[in-house]
């Protein structure tokens, strides 16, 4: 199929007026908890491949700042942005609760009121060090909504998280996979596919479990011998609908 140079021209007038990408469009997302979202966020190759501060600018400009991308999870494909996404919250140091003219314990060492705004504030662990993050009852799947119906996002996409399940069920023992786990990032080995996710070994050996939404990209096959590469074309051509693509992806 030939270039729409139409829609091309659009799409660059779109990005002269609003500072951001006028291709970007969010193809699919799922919730992973709370305040948190896989997005596939889809962009036109003709365009040029994206650079971080084109995804942070989408998102500041697209949603208000209420989400925030979470750059370490970015995955670009050939045609699409694989991304965590999270409610941007706001925190304040934990020294803050133990100052009882600022804060007063609602449940002591997890939960707080300030004096002043009457909002709560929760204990959270925020890259290995406890801070206080304001309890919000933003919910992440109706920010995305609400932001894609004002934009007129109605066309389908080839691309969906429904794919990418497709594609997990190849994953087998073995194979190495990047997850998100209790609002981190981190790579695992699978060591059983069981019902509606996987077991698998993180750092040190530890051995937690993940549903099949938090399982985010594949980096190895456990199949290392001459099978491994075709297995790898299957899995991203199943995963994000381009072959060619894939063929580029795991090519040595």
């Amino acid at each position: 199929m030939g270039i729409d140079y139409n829609r091309l021209q659009t799409r660059i007038s779109a990005n002269l007026a609003t500072g951001i990408r006028g291709d970007f469009d969010v193809a699919d997302f799922q919730r992973l908890d709370e305040v948190t979202a896989h997005i596939l966020l889809e962009f036109s190759p003709v365009m040029g491949r994206p650079r971080g501060d084109d995804i942070e600018r989408y998102f500041a400009k697209t949603f208000e700042s209420k989400i925030v991308p979470v750059m370490s999870s970015v995955s670009i494909k050939s045609n699409c942005v694989s991304v965590i996404a999270q409610v941007n919250v706001a925190t304040r140091p934990i020294e803050d609760s133990e100052d009882k003219s600022k804060m007063t314990p609602v449940v002591a060492g997890m939960m707080y009121l300030d004096n002043s705004l009457q909002d709560v504030w929760e204990v959270k662990d925020g890259d290995g060090q406890k801070v206080l993050a304001k309890s919000t009852k933003e919910n992440i799947e109706q920010i995305i909504a609400t932001r894609r119906n004002r934009m007129f996002v109605t066309k389908s996409s080839s691309l969906s998280l429904s794919s990418l399940a497709t594609a997990k069920e190849m994953l087998t023992a073995g194979c190495v996979v990047k997850v998100w786990h209790q609002g981190k990032l981190m790579p695992m080995e699978i060591t059983a596919a069981i019902k509606g996710g996987f077991k698998g070994k993180v750092e040190g050996d530890h051995e937690i479990v993940v549903a099949k939404e938090n399982v985010l990209d594949l980096q190895k096959m456990a199949d290392e011998g001459p099978n491994e590469s075709a297995m790898l074309v299957k899995y991203f051509t199943d995963a994000y609908g381009d072959k060619n693509y894939a063929k580029l992806l795991i090519k040595k």
